[in-house]
């Protein structure tokens, strides 16, 4: 397995339309297509990469909270290999399917906390999470409690962007990286 390249920072935000007018219309980052998440975002697109992911967010956020709540990088390889290395260096991680555009997101947290996401074209992953020896998920524990304030379920946003995402439609389906370029 190797990761190819940076993929998308995701950054939670109590402030969606605000956010979005502003990568928009400030660093012309288009909105565009977005898989039919249960809770308010957009994603903002540098050509044809999806760079800029945000996530609606219920409620403000302590200073003490990360506001980029994830950085992501595009792998090819399997999901099952990846999962192997995380198992054997003690690395807890979930995994996360999103079929409707043919992704496997494993999450897993640095010792810093960070969230990193690793993307693959969807194969047969085990959808079991790893939860690690006690040192891991005291590492696992304190990276999630840097990411508390939840998104918002797009039942209850009231931002116009979020209601809007729907007639942009969904990304087309992704397929296992053969070389390093990024796709834009």
């Amino acid at each position: 397995m190797s990761l190819f390249w940076l993929d998308h920072v995701n950054i939670r935000t109590t402030k969606l339309d605000e956010m979005s007018a502003f990568y928009e219309n400030v660093l012309d980052l288009k909105r565009g297509k977005r898989p039919s998440f249960e809770f308010g975002g957009a994603w903002h697109y540098c050509g044809k990469q999806a760079v800029v992911h945000l996530v609606e967010s219920e409620k403000k956020f302590k200073t003490e909270e990360a506001q980029v709540e994830h950085f992501a990088f595009r792998s090819n390889g399997t999901v099952k290999a990846f999962q192997k290395k995380m198992r054997d260096t003690d690395t807890p991680y979930n995994v996360v399917p999103l079929t409707e555009i043919n992704m496997i997101q494993v999450n897993v947290f640095d010792p810093d906390g960070n969230k990193i996401e690793i993307q693959f074209a969807a194969s047969e992953a085990d959808m079991e999470p790893f939860n690690g020896s006690p040192a891991a998920r005291r590492r696992a524990k304190k990276g999630a409690s840097l990411n508390v304030a939840g998104p918002m379920p797009l039942k209850k946003s009231k931002a116009k962007t979020s209601k809007t995402n729907k007639r942009l439609g969904v990304p087309a389906p992704i397929t296992p990286p053969k070389k390093r370029n990024p796709p834009y």
